[in-house]
C-alpha cells in the first residue's frame, strides 16, 4: 500500500485528537492535531477545487507558521508537489524558481505582499494563476486565505500519491550558477 505524508496527519488526528498539535508563541494560537488536519482538509479540498490536482506544483512563500504546516500536509494528501521558498530571495530568483518549478498556485504571507506583487506585474514569466495571500490586508489580485479555504469541507480528500511520487522540492542556493530543485518522494521523506 503506498504511503503518502499527508496520512500522518491523519492517523494522528485520530489517535490524539485533542493533543495540541501546534503552539504559536508570538500569537499565542494553539491547534489540536483534530484541528490541524481539520483545516489541512479544507486547504486540500480548496486547492482542488482551483483545479489543483496530482504532480502540480504549490509554492510556499509562508513564514513558519500553523499555514505553512496545514498546506504542506493539504498538497501531500491530494498528490501536488510542495515548493517550499525561501523567503530572502529577492523577485528575480524567485521568479526563476517558481518558473523552473512549474509552480501554478502561490501562497505567501503578508510580509512578503510586496514581493507577490512585484512577480504578479511581471506577467507571464511564471505559470501562477493562483495567488493566496496569508493575513493581512488581501493585496490586488490575491484570494485571502481564511476566506478561500474557511467554508470547504473538512472531510479528509481523496488520497492520492505515495512512495515514489514527489512530494516537494527544495531549491539549492545556486552558490556555483542557478538553483537547483531537489526531488523528494514520500519514500525519501518517510525512510
Amino acid at each position: 500500500m503506498a504511503q503518502n505524508i499527508g496520512e500522518f496527519l491523519t492517523n494522528r488526528a485520530r489517535r490524539d485528537t485533542d493533543l495540541e498539535a501546534i503552539y504559536e508563541p508570538a500569537t499565542g494560537n494553539r491547534l489540536s492535531y483534530r484541528e490541524l488536519n481539520d483545516r489541512s482538509n479544507q486547504v486540500a479540498h480548496s486547492l482542488k477545487d482551483l483545479g489543483v490536482a496530482k504532480g502540480d506544483r504549490v509554492g510556499l512563500l509562508l513564514m513558519n507558521g500553523k499555514e505553512f504546516v496545514e498546506t504542506f500536509f493539504a498538497v501531500a494528501k491530494i498528490g501536488a508537489v510542495n515548493v517550499p521558498l525561501n523567503w530572502r530571495l529577492v523577485a528575480d530568483e524567485l521568479e526563476f524558481i517558481l518558473d523552473d518549478a512549474g509552480t501554478t498556485v502561490l501562497l505567501f504571507s503578508e510580509e512578503f505582499a510586496e514581493l507577490a506583487s512585484e512577480l504578479r506585474r511581471r506577467g507571464d514569466k511564471t505559470q501562477i494563476s493562483n495567488w493566496i495571500q496569508v493575513a493581512g490586508e488581501t493585496t490586488e489580485g490575491a484570494l485571502d486565505y481564511d476566506d478561500w479555504m474557511g467554508s470547504s469541507s473538512t472531510t479528509e480528500p481523496e488520497i492520492e500519491g505515495g512512495d515514489d511520487d514527489l512530494v516537494f522540492i527544495m531549491y539549492t542556493s545556486g552558490t556555483t550558477g542557478l538553483p537547483k530543485g531537489v526531488m523528494h518522494s514520500h519514500d525519501t521523506v518517510l525512510w
